[in-house]
């Protein structure tokens, strides 16, 4: 029996909507496996740090010491390291700013034509 085409239509819809339903389904499964596997530390940073690894937030000690000398070496004097900023990725700061030229530029008034 031959489908219409409102069946065809239909089939087709079903179709679509089942892909959509199974790519989802995989992908909460991948985050959830994701957040099952406990985190372990790179195999350089226990070697690194003798037996002690850093939080993401903080620093290590191998660091500051890294800074502390080079700053030494660069101005000559004894330096000292009170604090330590680390910037965001550059990536995500083009992102950010690319979307406020966006707002910038939407809210800029056109010259009138006068033709």
């Amino acid at each position: 029996m031959p489908l219409s085409i409102p069946g065809v239509a239909l089939l087709a819809f079903g179709v679509v909507f089942l892909g959509m339903t199974l790519i989802a389904l995989l992908l909460l499964a991948l985050r959830a496996l994701g957040r099952a596997r406990p985190e372990r530390p790179a195999r350089g940073a226990v070697a690194a740090g003798a037996g002690t690894v850093a939080l993401p937030g903080e620093l290590q000690p191998e660091l500051i010491a890294i800074l502390a000398a080079a700053a030494e070496e660069a101005l000559g004097a004894r330096a000292r390291i009170h604090r330590v900023h680390i910037h965001g990725e550059p990536a995500a700061q083009a992102w950010s700013r690319a979307g406020r030229l966006d707002v910038l530029a939407s809210h800029r008034v056109a010259p009138k034509r006068t033709s």
